[in-house]
């Protein structure tokens, strides 16, 4: 009785076992699928045995890493994807245990990874090796931007405080009899650093806003042709009466409504217009201003006959923090966030900024605005 009952049990629960297991396993394999982190798995003959859809459809897309036989393999495989020489990564099959960040380079960008090595045992034994790979690309750009903004900061506040403290502490000499137009020019030049240093925080707010969606436009009609007239009256007095800037109206051309923050994108256009002025090596600087429109956009163009940049830089001007001269000698200063925070504003509009360059022979940018085509009871 008792045999027949222990055969009973048997098979009662065997089924039952076998029916849990296999749900476990289906888990496990649900859940290494859905990671958003690399595993890759090899055996105690450093035989791969598993890799994960995250390996081959993220990380390395279209680089047939499936095809990867053995440990060795993968250690070759990342080695020729590094950028540069990495000694950690040939120390991999010697270390139980070991942490590596790999910068590669794909599509032109750098992208960084961490991979973690781990053994794995069973209850009695080593069975092998587990490869834990986390794209950290984001984490490595936040820490960047961090060293940029405390470096860029630094150099850009202390210039303005520096001339500020210089000039204050002249003025507060007891015993000097400082002429009034003396007094009336430091005092200028106090006013006009302090005006510098809140267009630096603004900057600093305006690319927050953006980056955070809490920006917010006082969106009207308007004309144009106006808007750039009146970009221009806010040119420094310098390029005003050298008449640098020129802006040619066509007058049998007329040009729908725009809709949109009209200061703002005046801050836009003024940008463009300042770069192609201050980035200018030529002894006959000029810039022109133009328009253009199809049956969907109006087209802004900045022409200037400055340096010019490579086809390669033209994805990175927008960069933020980027800067094409960054050595200390640099001929002209500046955060590298102004193209930045000028894409987010038309951006912001549901446009763009359109950019062709040759190096050594100039730059057009050209902002692209939507027409409203709800309203377009004007023109010009």
């Amino acid at each position: 009785m008792r045999k027949s009952e222990n055969d009973y049990s048997v098979m009662k629960n065997g089924p039952i076992k076998f029916t849990e297991s296999k749900e476990q396993h289906a888990r496990l394999n649900a859940v290494l699928k859905s990671m958003t982190e690399g595993i890759i798995l090899a055996d105690n003959k450093k035989n791969i045995v598993y890799q994960n859809e995250f390996v081959t459809h993220s990380l390395f897309p279209g680089m047939r890493v499936e095809n990867l036989q053995t440990e060795v393999e993968l250690i070759n495989f990342l080695q020729k994807l590094s950028i540069s020489e990495n000694d950690q990564l040939n120390q991999l099959p010697q270390l139980e245990d070991i942490s590596v960040k790999l910068t590669i380079e794909k599509d032109k960008r750098l992208k960084y990874i961490m991979l973690n090595k781990f053994s794995v045992y069973s209850d009695t034994s080593y069975i092998g090796n587990g490869y834990l790979l986390r794209d950290i690309t984001k984490e490595e750009e936040i820490d960047q931007l961090k060293s940029n903004l405390i470096t860029i900061a630094s150099h850009e506040f202390k210039t303005p405080i520096t001339s500020i403290r210089g000039s204050v502490e002249t003025l507060m000499i007891q015993d000097a009899d400082w002429d009034e137009d003396f007094k009336q020019e430091l005092l200028q030049g106090i006013h006009e650093d302090i005006l510098h240093l809140q267009d630096l925080i603004s900057v600093w707010l305006d690319i927050k806003k953006i980056e955070m969606g809490t920006l917010s436009l006082n969106k009207g009609h308007f004309v144009v042709s106006q808007l750039i007239l009146n970009t221009l009256d806010h040119l420094p007095n310098e390029f005003v009466q050298s008449k640098l800037v020129s802006f040619k109206e066509e007058n049998d051309v007329k040009f729908p409504l725009l809709y949109g923050d009209e200061k703002r994108l005046q801050q836009v256009l003024l940008n463009l217009i300042m770069n192609g002025l201050v980035h200018n090596d030529s002894p006959a600087k000029k810039v022109e201003v133009s328009v253009t429109s199809d049956s969907r956009y109006v087209y802004i163009h900045v022409k200037d006959n400055g340096i010019g940049f490579s086809k390669e830089l033209s994805k990175k001007i927008f960069d933020r923090f980027y800067r094409a001269d960054n050595s200390p000698q640099r001929k002209t200063g500046g955060t590298g966030l102004g193209l930045s925070i000028c894409l987010g504003l038309m951006q912001e509009h549901n446009g763009d900024i359109l950019v062709k360059s040759e190096l050594g022979k100039g730059s057009e940018f050209t902002m692209k605005l939507p027409i409203n085509h709800d309203d377009q009871g004007g023109s010009r």
